[in-house]
């Protein structure tokens, strides 16, 4: 399945041309493409082999609508009305639509630098942003301190008056995720498994290349961070992998992938026109 984002329309569709008339509108008028998701269909086999032991065997149609599943109980969505039931491989791309197209990366660094950070992280959020990281391994006391515990539970006291979620970095103690709203993985954290995380909790790893990222899909991540995409002043020398080549894997990549490296609300539509989700970032995203 292909899925398409449009960043322009011209014309008012009236409904009456044909489908694939319409598809090719759309992609004439400047969609990206941003996804193709693959989907193996196991639960219906699944479904066939509970059938085929107690008589008959079921149709196709009998097979998929005994997994169908209402996205607002896959989800943990309160929608009215209702919209169910949908097939499993529609679940996924709902999923990615709750994924903010700006994750911010904190670099607070010291606990002198606290209230500043706070005043940049109230900015953001009244900006409009949604998705923060909260990321702090060369903190003085150490990546476990008790008083860093402390300012991830002010970020995150500020962020969710604002709707806005804030995962914690794998760098971190794990039992903190109890104050936060999700995990981030560091690529060398990617475990074999998906991690306990509560309901509701958002998944982000992060990823250099096609096999970290299909680590990723395999765990069912929310979704992923590539990187380098551009040079960075955080790594002198070290090249980026290039927008044809960032483009190449985020369209393989069977999840959302956001674009980080010299990142900024002016590389977005660049990122976005190469099969960016969105972007991710820390200097350039707090405003100072």
């Amino acid at each position: 399945m292909y899925f398409c984002r449009v960043t322009r329309w011209e014309g008012e569709p009236r409904g009456l041309e044909s489908q694939a008339l319409q598809w090719g509108r759309i992609r004439d008028a400047g969609a990206a493409e941003i996804q193709a998701a693959r989907h193996d269909h196991a639960e219906r086999l699944k479904a066939l082999e509970a059938r085929i032991a107690g008589g008959e065997q079921p149709t196709d149609l009998e097979a998929a609508q005994a997994r169908a599943q209402a996205p607002e109980d896959a989800l943990g969505l309160a929608l009215e009305p209702r919209i169910g039931p949908l097939l499993p491989a529609t679940l996924p791309p709902l999923r990615w639509l709750h994924v903010p197209e700006t994750y911010a990366i904190t670099n607070i660094g010291a606990p002198g630098n606290v209230d500043a950070f706070l005043q940049r992280l109230d900015a953001a959020l009244a900006s409009g942003l949604k998705l923060v990281q909260f990321r702090e391994p060369g903190w003085p006391g150490g990546a476990a301190d008790d008083g860093l515990r402390q300012v991830l539970k002010q970020v995150v006291a500020r962020a969710r008056p604002a709707g806005a979620r804030v995962l914690l970095n794998s760098a971190h103690p794990r039992d903190w995720i109890a104050d936060a709203d999700g995990l981030h993985l560091r690529a060398a954290d990617i475990p074999g498994q998906r991690p306990a995380l509560p309901p509701g909790a958002m998944l982000g790893v992060s990823a250099h290349d096609a096999a970290e990222l299909e680590r990723a899909r395999q765990l069912d991540a929310d979704f992923a961070v590539l990187a380098p995409v551009l040079p960075t002043r955080s790594h002198p020398g070290q090249p980026g992998l290039g927008w044809e080549t960032f483009g190449t894997l985020a369209l393989h990549a069977g999840l959302p992938v956001l674009a980080l490296g010299g990142q900024s609300a002016d590389t977005r539509a660049t990122a976005v026109a190469h099969g960016a989700h969105g972007i991710a970032g820390i200097s350039g995203f707090w405003g100072g």
